[in-house]
């Protein structure tokens, strides 16, 4: 029986019994691969078996390695807080432990007790630790794996090898986020778990809850920030604009050679420039300064406003409100000092109607406690709620889910309770 077949076989009896897991396998395509280092691995909505590395597994084992892949997708850990360059061996790695840990043992994964740290981490905790002792291959020069750690015994570099190609296709892909947890949601309203109890199905519903991640909101609100408006530029074009490489002029027979040369020159010159794209922000952003805020939790608004520069936002509308606005202004670079006005009772109804009566602004975001009336939504323009903490979220999100357009998130902090994200 080929491995195709056998594969075939776990996910029609997945489709009798687990139904949780077939649904999500479902959202991926199964490829071959034999050119890579792992068994099985995921990402770019695809999920790749290497035939002749599984060619004498038994249906079992296969079963057990595919378990691994759509685990990791119901955790979203190849499309969710990927960090910038990451350390690959070390994304895989804690996936791994993060499994073995907090859904179910798997004689094949390692846990955290393998690598001397305790048990009971977050899935960013571990890969912390374990970006230092993993090997990061992508840093290494053409002889690093000729001078790697000396700590390292015979075999595990093609282990860390395996585990970073596992990892290869590992990027933020917001959309496969909701698609996978609509099938969580899925699961939760109809009751279909199938085997996943106990910790593992408690883990799967907490990665529901996505806590304070800048490129996630930022990446949301993409569209809204950077304009399409392009201008040329004396700089060479780039080839990745699909420039053409000339242009094909109509030739005037009363036309001499001296003046045809000069407007082919003139052609040129425009054809052949370069272009770029215009940063304008089309984002506004509102702070609840209402007297329930406390003074932590505005230094926190403020602080996440001013990281937004960090992400090649040029300038950033800001308006701040309690029972009615107070304050409206710009911010084209990161502010040390704000004064601050209001600190009365709260209502979002002054901040919505600001932001619905204001056509150029595409997306707003509302930091807040989330403690007020229920706003009134007519137009449908996107709008993210940020709260104080996770109580706080647990309160408005009840409300907020029905609102037209709008997501939410917290913001963890150790003064509120840290959250552990799996």
């Amino acid at each position: 029986m080929s491995v195709k077949e056998k594969i075939s076989q776990v996910v029609d009896k997945w489709f009798l019994y687990e139904p949780l897991f077939f649904n999500v396998y479902c959202t991926h395509k199964l490829e071959p691969n034999s050119d890579m280092k792992c068994p099985f691995r995921t990402g770019k909505r695809r999920i790749e078996y290497n035939p002749e590395l599984l060619k004498d597994s038994t249906t079992e084992e296969i079963a057990q390695g595919l378990k691994t892949e759509v685990t990791r997708i119901l955790l979203k850990h190849p499309y969710q807080r990927v960090p910038q360059n990451p350390n690959r061996s070390a994304l895989t790695t804690a996936s791994d432990v993060t499994i073995n840990e907090h859904c179910y043992h798997d004689k094949n994964l390692k846990d955290a007790a393998h690598y001397n740290m305790e048990s009971g981490l977050s899935y960013e905790e571990y890969y912390k630790k374990l970006y230092y002792i993993c090997p990061d291959f992508d840093a290494m020069d053409g002889d690093g794996k000729q001078h790697l750690m000396p700590s390292l015994k015979k075999g595990e570099i093609g282990e860390y090898e395996a585990a970073a190609d596992a990892a290869e296709l590992w990027d933020e892909d917001v959309e496969m986020v909701d698609s996978v947890n609509q099938q969580i949601q899925k699961a939760q309203k109809t009751n279909q778990w199938g085997s996943v109890r106990g910790n593992f199905q408690e883990t799967i519903t907490a990665s529901l809850k996505i806590p304070m991640d800048y490129r996630r909101i930022l990446s949301q609100f993409r569209a809204c920030i950077i304009s399409q408006r392009r201008k040329l530029t004396r700089m060479k074009p780039n080839r990745r604009y699909g420039f053409d490489a000339g242009v094909t002029m109509k030739k005037s027979p009363q036309q001499t050679t001296e003046s045809r040369a000069k407007s082919e020159a003139s052609l040129d010159q425009l054809y052949f420039m370069g272009s770029q794209f215009e940063p304008k922000t089309h984002l506004l952003v509102a702070v609840d300064v209402s007297g329930s805020i406390e003074t932590e939790d505005l230094k926190n608004f403020f602080s996440i406003i001013n990281r937004f520069f960090s992400y090649g936002v040029e300038a950033i509308n800001v308006i701040t409100f309690d029972w009615e606005l107070q304050q409206e202004f710009e911010l084209k670079k990161a502010a040390k000092n704000i004064k601050i006005t209001g600190r009365g009772g709260t209502n979002f109804q002054c901040a919505v109607d600001y932001y619905e009566n204001h056509p150029e602004f595409q997306g707003m975001i509302i930091f807040t406690d989330g403690y007020a009336e229920v706003p009134k939504i007519k137009k449908a323009k996107q709008l993210l709620w940020i709260l104080t903490g996770k109580m706080e979220y647990d309160h408005a999100i009840k409300w907020i889910q029905n609102l037209r357009m709008s997501k939410a998130t917290w913001i963890p902090s150790v003064k509120k309770g840290a959250i552990t994200f799996l």
